[in-house]
């Protein structure tokens, strides 16, 4: 009699099963239109919200090389290819904003002036050496170690000591 009962009992729990229950299609159908449905309304949404627009800053056109338009990843990109390839740089001029880096020779007492920018990741950095023009600054118008900069010139290169060195000449300190 148990088996029967049992037998009995699973055959109506089978029955009741198969009788509520979807095919596997079916079930697919509907998790497809429901999630047809969320992609629609999200999509929806997406297009009603304002998206602000990334400022971007303008270059300068006065300038063949605007260091100040660029993404902190693009400067220091760019600055590391003007010291590889210098040559495609010579004669154009570069803007640049960054910190004031000096350096005094020891030996000659001569100063130097950079321009010394951060990457992305603010743990490295990079800088150009740029000399004032002489026929608007003094040398008392430099600016100061850490000071904040921005300075245009017309790319160089020169050789000093058997070494060979990038700088800016003819530079101006601007302001934006």
């Amino acid at each position: 009699m148990k088996k029967v009962t049992v037998l009995i009992l699973t055959g109506l729990l089978a029955l009741g099963l198969m009788a509520c229950g979807k095919t596997e299609a079916q079930v697919e159908d509907t998790v497809d239109v429901a999630v047809d449905d969320n992609i629609a309304q999200v999509q929806e949404e997406d297009l009603q919200e304002e998206v602000p627009e990334e400022e971007v800053p303008l270059a300068d056109p006065s300038v063949d090389l605007d260091l100040t338009a660029m993404s902190s990843t693009m400067i220091y990109a760019e600055v590391s290819n003007m010291m590889m390839e210098p040559l495609e740089y010579t004669g154009k001029t570069v803007k640049m904003e960054g910190i004031c880096g000096t350096y005094q020779d020891a030996e000659t007492g001569k100063m130097y002036y950079a321009c010394v920018i951060q990457d992305a990741t603010q743990c490295c950095s990079q800088g150009l050496e740029f000399v004032l023009d002489e026929s608007k600054y003094s040398k008392d118008d430099y600016p100061a170690q850490g000071e904040e900069i921005s300075v245009k010139g017309t790319f160089s290169t020169y050789e000093e000591n058997g070494g060979q060195y990038l700088t800016m000449l003819d530079s101006e300190l601007v302001s934006d």
